[in-house]
């Protein structure tokens, strides 16, 4: 076995290595993984992505829990549906 040093960002560091503890693995498992790919296919050959929300999203989850934190605070101060089909119906008006 041969030893790499890599030289990175710390923050570079700190970020790849939150990554690869999401994804279950090391950084030495991240680059021999990669390694083999590259070798394998002459490429690099594929993405391992960690899902994030998009600014829309986002924004819809942040709205959310303003809402959920309003009707904790006053159950009547937020409207509330008995079911999907009430829902939808308030929704198309």
């Amino acid at each position: 076995m041969a030893n790499l040093t890599i030289t990175l960002d710390d923050e570079d560091k700190k970020g790849l290595s939150d990554f690869c503890e999401q994804v279950g693995m090391t950084i030495s498992g991240l680059f021999n993984v990669f390694t083999k790919q590259v070798l394998r296919e002459g490429r690099i050959p594929f993405e391992i992505a960690v899902d994030r929300p998009n600014r829309t999203t986002i924004k819809a989850m942040k709205e959310g829990d303003k809402l959920i934190e309003k009707y904790m605070k006053d159950p009547s101060s937020v409207k509330t549906y008995n079911n999907v089909d009430e829902l939808m119906e308030a929704m198309l008006k």
